[in-house]
């Protein structure tokens, strides 16, 4: 959607005025929609990645790349989430300061204007668009944020699990070490103590 609307502003921003009223507003400048774009396009990147390893390797060599990408991934969906947040923060409060001068505000302005460009523009196809391109930023925010969730219940499991099977070792190590000491003990020749009927014929 981002890409389409881009891609309209491109191909109409050149367009002469018609009653004194210009195309789009002087001093336009999509960058918000390209800096979604840019998020889109790295989050898109990722999931190819792992899915040509498999599809080129298996599983076994995609489960290597996939480790990488897992080890990468809190990193990468927390980096996300902010972006996405700056995204849609930037798009949002763009089109309410701009007085509709933006690439937003302008497209969903109903007036003499786009009558006058109604068959070279559809600004109610980009207003849409760009309603659109707002809520699948708030989409992609929210599953992000559960992802990050799992991520964080994943890794205190593998941590607890992890606590507990060094506990259990230590546990283990001392029982097998308390065994092999009462192995021992038993094992040894204990000591005859001194026979007091002998002693005393000695003495005499």
């Amino acid at each position: 959607m981002v890409s389409m609307t881009l891609s309209i502003f491109n191909a109409t921003k050149t367009l002469a005025p018609r009653n004194n009223l210009p195309a789009w507003a002087a001093g336009t400048n999509p960058w918000p929609q390209k800096v979604i774009l840019a998020v889109s396009c790295v989050s898109l990147a990722l999931c190819i990645v792992v899915f040509w390893n498999y599809f080129r390797g298996g599983h076994r060599k995609a489960e290597k790349v996939a480790v990488y990408y897992t080890l990468f991934a809190v990193a990468f969906f927390v980096f996300s989430v902010v972006m996405w947040g700056l995204s849609a923060g930037i798009l949002q409060g763009v089109k309410s300061n701009s007085g509709n001068k933006d690439f937003w505000g302008w497209s969903c302005v109903d007036n003499k204007r786009r009558e006058l460009f109604s068959e070279d523009v559809d600004y109610a196809l980009v207003c849409r668009m760009q309603d659109w391109a707002l809520v699948c930023c708030i989409i992609q925010i929210v599953l992000e944020s559960k992802t990050i969730i799992l991520y964080g219940v994943v890794f205190y499991r593998y941590y607890s699990k992890q606590r507990l099977r060094k506990s259990m070792d230590v546990r283990d190590r001392a029982r097998s070490d308390f065994y092999l000491a009462q192995l021992r003990s038993q094992s040894e020749p204990s000591a005859c103590p001194p026979n007091p009927s002998a002693a005393a014929e000695n003495a005499a």
